[in-house]
């Protein structure tokens, strides 16, 4: 008949030398398992900032955890080193680092949760801001087209006043804005005294809507 060496456990059980190194390498099996999926949920993160600042908050989050991850690793060492022909012992502390690892898990978890829902928040505001660059961009080039067309009808009224009484013109005051930064300019136009006829003086302009040209003759 063959003896099996048994050892009393911590709570009190009794179990073979086989059974204590079967426990011992299911819970370091475990631990490993659990360590690997802890460094996969956590991963490689961007860091995205907007104007300067950490747009997400979680990267302090995403350090601590690395750190106890690191640290459950290193306490799996210390223990297997410390615990060197006390299997009980070791059986033991890797029991309580399991537990601690699966605390971890399920914080690195949250964290990830956390931290994919902040990308789409972040991806929903630079989708947002684009869409606003977008639209205020067509509508300034829809702007720019309606001055330049108002601005060639000043300057061709101008012209023909000018070309129709032998004067000249120039462009002056009042701009006429149409948005930010985007105005129509007047025309002057003078035709000078001839003989016995006195100046003559047009201003070429746009209406109060902005939307038509509007020729004033200015008497002396």
């Amino acid at each position: 008949m063959t003896l099996l060496a048994t050892q009393i456990s911590a709570d009190g059980t009794v179990g073979s030398d086989s059974d204590l190194a079967r426990d011992i390498g299911r819970l370091a099996d475990a631990i490993a398992s659990v360590a690997s999926s802890i460094d996969r949920t956590l991963g490689e993160h961007p860091c995205r900032f907007e104007g300067g600042d950490l747009l997400w908050s979680g990267q302090t989050q995403h350090r601590e955890l690395r750190r106890q991850l690191g640290a459950l690793r290193a306490s799996v060492a210390r223990a297997q080193e410390r615990s060197q022909g006390d299997a009980t012992l070791l059986r033991a502390e890797l029991a309580t680092l399991l537990s601690f690892a699966q605390t971890l898990a399920a914080d690195s978890f949250s964290w990830r949760g956390d931290f994919e829902a902040g990308l789409r928040e972040l991806e929903r505001r630079e989708a947002a801001a684009r869409e606003e660059r977008e639209r205020l961009t067509a509508e300034r080039e829809v702007l720019i087209g309606r001055r330049d067309a108002l601005q060639a009808n000043v300057d061709r009224a101008a012209r023909l006043i000018a070309a129709g009484t032998g004067g000249e013109y120039r462009r002056t005051v009042p701009c006429v804005a149409l948005g930010e930064r985007v105005t129509v300019v007047s025309q002057w136009v003078l035709c000078p005294r001839k003989g016995l006829r006195s100046e003559k003086h047009w201003l070429v302009t746009l209406d109060g809507a902005g939307d038509q040209v509007l020729v004033r003759r200015c008497y002396a």
